[in-house]
């Protein structure tokens, strides 16, 4: 009998399904040869080990995370974090950590492409919005941003490449 998996709903399984585009995507970009774009996991320290099963029962984060992906393309550096949301009508500020932004902007005043790419699930849209647009409104300290914003001013990602979202390709890189 076929085993049936539930889908959890959990606080750690958001934006899952956005940043599976995203390793699909930068599988492809690597095997084009266009890009090679790193998941940066996040470091880890480890207390205790169950010696019987040897499975992990007590850890840490042992530094505050990068951003979800960076890595060079065509000569171009780019970093940046995938975010989902279920609102329709905005992008809530509170799914950005503060050491997030702070490593886009880092990125950005070295001369790499810093942005969020942002999906919102009700609509079925994905963009990249920019660092020097999220900074406005960060810096005006701003709960979210308006999907209007996203749609008048942001890059859409669409499919390319025999991907769901080439975002390289929004991206014009």
């Amino acid at each position: 009998m076929a085993r049936v998996y539930k889908k959890r709903n959990s606080h750690s399984n958001r934006g899952k399904g956005l940043e599976m585009y995203v390793d699909q995507a930068i599988e492809r970009y690597r095997l084009l040869k266009v890009a090679v774009i790193e998941r940066n996991e996040i470091p880890i320290g480890i207390n205790k080990v169950d010696p019987k099963t040897n499975k992990i029962t007590d850890a840490f984060f042992k530094d505050k995370a990068t951003v979800d992906y960076s890595g060079p393309s065509r000569g171009q550096f780019l970093a940046f974090d995938a975010k989902e949301t279920e609102d329709e009508k905005k992008f809530p500020l509170k799914n950005l950590h503060n050491h997030q932004y702070e490593r886009l902007k880092e990125y950005m005043e070295q001369g790499g492409v810093s942005f969020l790419l942002v999906h919102f699930k009700k609509h079925q849209e994905t963009y990249i919005l920019k660092y020097w647009d999220l900074a406005v409104w960060w810096e005006e300290g701003a709960k979210s941003i308006p999907y209007q914003f996203f749609k008048d001013k942001c890059i859409k990602c669409g499919p390319g490449r025999n991907l769901p979202i080439d975002f390289l390709a929004a991206l014009n890189v």
